[in-house]
């Protein structure tokens, strides 16, 4: 049976030190039902896309962090949604629709779902949210973009994927410079890597 994670989650497993790999391939072990980590940003990343549409963003942010009752939850997504709208004031998009995906390799399902898609005068572009307190790597960001454009047919031809830190207000896209045959058999190497950890500690 194929394991699935996220891809910013993969991301994280990829480029994460040992004890945050051995956390997240045991906090996937508990049903997605039973986890707490996994529903703590859930109606902040729902209620994003239609916040950005709407004429009135922070009024609509605002509603989603309402009758919070997770530890910190209140702080954080006022700090995620100070972020977050400091930035789409920089994008200056529109809100378009995008679909999804899932990469298969190593034993590993990879679901590749953008938590936006928008248009902007320069073209269209995919993003994902990182939406913790902790800063997010520069290397977790590029990992989790490739994932996104190895999966761009599905998502939005021809748009350019984005990873967005959204505390901090900052986008990553990939460098022009970047070896994608070395990332991508790195990629595969990590996913096999996620597949005998698990097995390791089941």
């Amino acid at each position: 049976m194929l394991v699935t994670l996220s891809a910013l989650t993969f991301a994280e497993y990829a480029t994460g030190s040992r004890a945050r790999r051995t956390e997240i391939v045991a906090t996937r072990r508990i049903p997605a039902d039973e986890y707490v980590g996994a529903q703590y940003y859930a109606p902040l990343l729902e209620a994003i896309p239609v916040a950005l549409a709407s004429a009135d963003p922070t009024a609509v942010l605002t509603v989603a962090a309402q009758g919070l009752e997770l530890s910190g939850q209140e702080r954080a997504y006022q700090e995620a949604t100070d972020g977050l709208l400091e930035w789409w004031r920089r994008a200056r998009g529109v809100v378009v629709t995008a679909g999804d995906s899932v990469l298969e390799t190593g034993g590993l399902r990879i679901d590749v779902t953008p938590h936006l898609a928008y248009r902007t005068k320069t073209g269209a572009e995919v993003a994902l949210f990182h939406l913790k307190e902790a800063e997010l790597p520069r290397d977790t960001a590029i990992a989790a973009a490739r994932l996104m454009q190895v999966c761009m047919l599905d998502l939005l031809p021809d748009a350019i994927p984005v990873v967005v830190d959204a505390r901090r207000a900052r986008a990553y896209r990939i460098p022009a410079n970047t070896n994608l045959a070395k990332l991508d058999a790195w990629l595969a190497s990590q996913a096999t890597a996620y597949v005998d950890h698990q097995r390791a500690i089941s």
